[in-house]
């Protein structure tokens, strides 16, 4: 691998080839950890520029192989290349809705076991699933689904929509003392005294920023 474009496309392998530890003396990085194949996907990006789906990426219902991807990303993630990243962001929303297909409750362990928290591909697998309505397929399925996963579909099924937003009028609130806090109407979370957030002038319901 040419070290020039490693360098140029990997914050990690930058640092780790232009230190003066054993990789930078070396010149090689060992990652015993990756899988071989998932690592020749992003090499295959790394000199192409582009991601390409392998003709072989699909179960035998058809729907896409979402563990590869998130694979990719996880991979993608710790080497810091952040165009790649989003590339496989697009690629599986593309996916699921040419395929009108979802990742399977397998998919979910991989996500929220291998992907730090707060990550985009989390943000985006949850929406796929509240968009889609996926619920008569989290109970139908026999398989079963991270709980983590779960419980963060929930809190983001039952956060209201925008129209439901604009019938308030909101004005910025914080609770002074817990007497006097209430739940968040969104995801029903208990607002701690002191946090930021909206109260309406009207209903005097409140939301938490996240929610917003």
């Amino acid at each position: 691998v040419h070290k020039e474009l490693l360098t140029a496309a990997s914050p990690f392998f930058a640092a780790a080839l232009n230190s003066t530890f054993a990789e930078g003396t070396n010149q090689a990085v060992t990652l015993p950890e990756e899988k071989p194949e998932i690592f020749e996907w992003f090499l295959q990006w790394l000199y192409t520029g582009s991601l390409t789906i392998p003709h072989a990426n699909g179960n035998h219902q058809g729907s896409p192989k979402y563990f590869l991807l998130i694979d990719l990303y996880a991979l993608s993630d710790r080497l810091l290349t952040t165009p790649l990243s989003n590339q496989i962001l697009t690629t599986i929303a593309r996916l699921s809705e040419a395929t009108n297909s979802v990742p399977t409750p397998s998919d979910t362990w991989i996500l929220y076991d291998n992907i730090r928290e707060n990550s985009p591909l989390r943000t985006l697998i949850l929406d796929l699933f509240a968009y889609k309505k996926t619920d008569k397929l989290l109970e139908t399925h026999k398989d079963e689904w991270h709980p983590k996963f779960l419980r963060e579909l929930v809190v983001k099924l039952k956060r209201p929509g925008p129209e439901a937003i604009e019938r308030h009028r909101l004005e910025a609130w914080r609770p002074r003392s817990w007497s006097c806090t209430r739940a968040c109407e969104g995801c029903k979370d208990t607002l701690k005294p002191g946090s930021s957030a909206d109260k309406c002038v009207l209903c005097e319901k409140a939301f938490c920023s996240e929610c917003l």
